[in-house]
């Protein structure tokens, strides 16, 4: 019996920089663009595909703002002063350095609601917002956020990516949902002020990858904005993790960033080697999930985005 070579695989190179960024206090919205600008010019410099920001970056707008608000009614400051500047400097930036910027998350009106709202932007299209789905105790009392109902599927010439807010990414269901759709790179922006928070995000992102054969990037936050409520300590290691198989590293982490320092982290990861695993591994997750029955639902919208994109430095390759 002669021997039958495997089906190549088209390559499919991502460059993921994840912003591990660090809160301090701003005098200006100038002054925070201009923080934002260096990470994105730092992306830019790696050649990355996609940049991504921490959970609740506009906060750092809050040192802006004038005391004497409670928190929920800072959040509501925040979403009705910066909500457009923030849009178009994101906007700006990604048609400047030609890159899809993932900006982490705003406090954000939606119909009326003000929900914690994580932005994409990818060049040459109006922003993807995808709302935080599940919202932890502090989110809900605290701050008064109301939990968002719609999934947004993100495709891209490389392929699909999608977003999962800190808390989301601890329910296996809403990750099983993305990768059902298609979503290979999921991208995490997170808050944690202790290493117990980090600890739970990180634990979750990493099964994520193993059960659905998916890429995960998180991007946390470090850093304090002094004397304001519930944000005097971050706690992160941010990190781009993979599924455990052969084709990967070991550990299932593609890298990671230093634990609780300001800094970018950056890797390189080929969707072909999911569809490889996928069709030839040790285990088939995301193969098998399909094949036994294991459907998730969802009583919210899935709405899949259509945005062609390409690095004009990257092109696909035979494996």
């Amino acid at each position: 019996m002669r021997f039958k070579a495997p089906t190549p695989f088209i390559s499919r190179p991502v460059r993921v920089c994840g912003i591990q960024y660090a809160l301090r206090p701003v005098a200006s919205f100038e002054a925070f663009a201009e923080q934002v600008e260096n990470y994105v010019d730092v992306g830019d410099d790696y050649d990355a595909d996609v940049i991504a920001f921490p959970e609740l970056l506009a906060v750092q707008l809050l040192s802006c703002l004038e005391r004497g608000f409670d928190p929920a009614e800072a959040m509501r400051k925040l979403a009705e002063r910066f909500t457009e500047p923030f849009e178009k400097l994101f906007l700006e930036l990604s048609t400047k350095y030609d890159r899809i910027i993932v900006a982490g998350t705003h406090p954000r009106f939606v119909d009326g609601k003000l929900q914690n709202v994580a932005s994409v932007f990818v060049p040459g299209h109006g922003p993807v917002h995808q709302p935080k789905l599940h919202l932890t105790p502090t989110e809900r009392h605290v701050w008064q956020f109301e939990p968002g109902q719609e999934i947004h599927i993100i495709e891209t010439d490389f392929g699909r990516m999608g977003v999962s807010i800190c808390y989301d990414v601890q329910f296996p269901e809403v990750a099983r949902i993305q990768a059902e759709q298609g979503v290979q790179l999921l991208v995490v922006p997170y808050l944690t002020d202790d290493r117990r928070g980090y600890n739970r995000v990180t634990t979750c992102a990493r099964a994520r990858a193993v059960e659905n054969q998916i890429y995960v990037a998180t991007a946390g936050m470090v850093g304090s904005l002094p004397l304001i409520t519930d944000l005097t300590a971050q706690y992160a290691q941010s990190g781009l993790y993979t599924p455990s198989d052969f084709p990967f590293p070991m550990d299932g982490i593609a890298t990671e960033a230093a634990p609780n320092s300001e800094m970018v982290l950056v890797g390189d990861i080929d969707l072909a080697m999911l569809d490889q695993a996928r069709a030839r591994g040790s285990v088939l997750n995301h193969q098998d999930a399909a094949q036994d029955g294991l459907h998730v639902t969802f009583e919210g919208k899935i709405r899949v985005h259509h945005l062609p994109w390409m690095d004009a430095g990257k092109g696909s390759v035979q494996a």
